[in-house]
């Protein structure tokens, strides 16, 4: 029997590219990625949108091979079940990915993150402080030598595979951790005038 676990693979291609610059496909791959395979009705729920909503996103990403639909029946009835064409998805920075595009990615990754901070904020469910935090916003600035950029480096990427590992069962709370790291030189226009 042919394994169901689908390639892993780096994105770079256009046309996977741009079908992530929005934030509901990105929130569509995200949840397909966490919950697996779900009906539309199950997606819906799960990321809170109305299932009729979600079919145009849902084409688009089919059409590009980045989800996969799949016809299951039950008794007599019929339904389509969508799941990841590949996983783990990851982004390629450098060529042949075209930087608008990436660019474009990680913009859709950010107003997503941003909707979700400005919908949690004074609300019932967010969490402020403490070890269960579910709300937190930052910015840190520094100049960090090698080593300590290693650390940084594995520490996002253990934050990120630990949330990406979690599932939607009774009892668990639904998080997304969204960040940039780049680098932070002086703006050249702040350079201009200055004597040597």
């Amino acid at each position: 029997m042919a394994s169901l676990q689908p390639p892993s693979v780096t994105l770079h291609a256009p046309a996977h590219l741009r079908a992530l610059h929005t934030p509901a496909r990105q929130e569509i791959v995200d949840t397909l990625d966490a919950a697996g395979p779900c009906s539309v009705a199950r997606l819906a729920q799960l990321v809170g949108r109305p299932a009729d909503s979600l079919y145009h996103h849902l084409r688009r990403l089919v059409r590009v091979g980045l989800v996969v639909e799949e016809r299951r029946k039950e008794g007599r009835h019929v339904f389509a079940v969508y799941r990841l064409g590949v996983r783990p998805l990851k982004l390629r920075y450098a060529a042949p990915a075209r930087s608008g595009d990436v660019v474009g990615v990680v913009g859709a990754a950010h107003r997503l993150a941003w909707r979700e901070f400005r919908n949690a904020i004074g609300g019932d469910d967010a969490v402020t402080a403490g070890p269960r935090r579910t709300l937190w916003g930052a910015r840190a600035k520094g100049w960090l030598d090698a080593e300590s950029l290693a650390r940084v480096n594995r520490l996002l990427g253990e934050a990120i595979e630990l949330v990406r590992a979690g599932v939607p069962e009774r009892g668990r709370v639904p998080v997304s951790v969204s960040f940039l790291l780049a680098p932070s030189p002086p703006a050249r226009r702040s350079m201009k005038g200055r004597s040597k």
